[in-house]
């Protein structure tokens, strides 16, 4: 089975031009348990500090029983607001270091 093509989209936020690709779709971890997606933000040109956007579990788990929604559409909306979030709280696309890890609480999705 071949695997799927990760697709970059770009979006300027503030001035910055950022590429954000959807790492991770929703999922079942016997580790983590109920996963949302994850998002990565870069920005576009030098090397710079990657922004991880990580967003709760959006399913259902009635009687005990879990259900994970159908394939989530990601728009540049939702990612602009996660990166202003981001932003917020201090990260700075034009730094460098380890990753930037960003827990979405208010999942508007």
């Amino acid at each position: 089975m071949q695997r799927k093509k990760q697709t970059t989209s770009q979006i300027t936020i503030d001035g910055f031009e950022l590429a954000w690709t959807v790492l991770r779709d929703t999922q079942w971890s016997s580790q983590d348990d109920y996963q949302g997606i994850t998002i990565s933000v870069r920005r576009i040109g030098p090397e710079r500090r990657e922004l991880l956007l990580k967003y709760p579990f959006l399913g259902v788990k009635p009687n005990g029983k879990w259900h994970i929604p159908e394939k989530l559409k990601i728009t540049p909306k939702i990612v602009e607001t996660g990166v202003r979030e981001a932003l917020e709280a201090g990260w700075d696309p034009n730094s460098r270091g380890r990753v930037f890890t960003w827990f979405v609480e208010k999942a508007e999705i």
